[in-house]
């Protein structure tokens, strides 16, 4: 049996480590294939995967990653620590993520007026 080709278009995922020897894993949830995987540490090139569809990141220390989704840093959630495995949805199907505070038409107002 084929598996379903994922929809949407493809995504650049960056992945970079904080702490020496993580072990990290990219899958893509709808064809199972592992798109990228490795051991990272902090003085480790930023690794560059291109995805489509959702996707799911296994690591050993997922709290020592961190990930930007198309230029947008992805925050994992409080109870994302140790092997917890997270699920990157489908950037095409979410809604985009919410600005960081201070940023947007409030914050460039009040620039201009300084």
């Amino acid at each position: 049996m084929v598996p379903p080709k994922p929809a949407g278009r493809p995504h650049q995922v960056r992945v970079t480590s904080t702490q020496k020897g993580v072990r990290y894993e990219l899958r893509e949830v709808n064809t199972s294939e592992v798109r990228s995987s490795g051991v990272l540490g902090p003085k480790d090139k930023e690794v560059l995967i291109n995805v489509k569809g959702p996707t799911e990141l296994r690591a050993t220390n997922i709290e020592y990653l961190r990930v930007r989704i198309d230029g947008v840093p992805f925050l994992f959630t409080a109870d994302a620590v140790g092997e917890v495995p997270v699920n990157f949805p489908d950037l095409d199907t979410s809604p985009p993520p919410p600005e960081p505070v201070g940023t947007g038409q409030a914050a460039a107002q009040s620039k201009k007026k300084r």
